[in-house]
């Protein structure tokens, strides 16, 4: 596994979940919501999100499939998008 090319997928996974989640700079009020997005989106290593994202596939890939289909494990991205806020 090529380490660079994996984070580089994630961080891409994690700022497409950032603009999702966060209102439009235009939604009322528009001052806080365009500092939110400017200081979200300014950039970053985006380390801690990633972080969370892969220690969730390791915990999933340790299980088995019979007991992840039990336990349905949730989806971590919005763990890792509420971390980077």
């Amino acid at each position: 596994m090529d380490f660079a090319a994996e984070f580089k997928r994630q961080v891409s996974r994690i700022e497409a979940a950032l603009d999702r989640h966060l209102p439009p700079a235009a939604t009322r009020p528009n001052r806080l919501h365009a500092a939110m997005r400017y200081s979200l989106q300014a950039g970053g290593k985006r380390l801690r999100p990633v972080l969370v994202l892969v220690a969730a596939d390791l915990f999933a890939a340790s299980q088995s499939k019979i007991e992840i289909q039990k336990s349905k494990i949730p989806d971590p991205l919005p763990a890792a998008v509420a971390i980077e806020c």
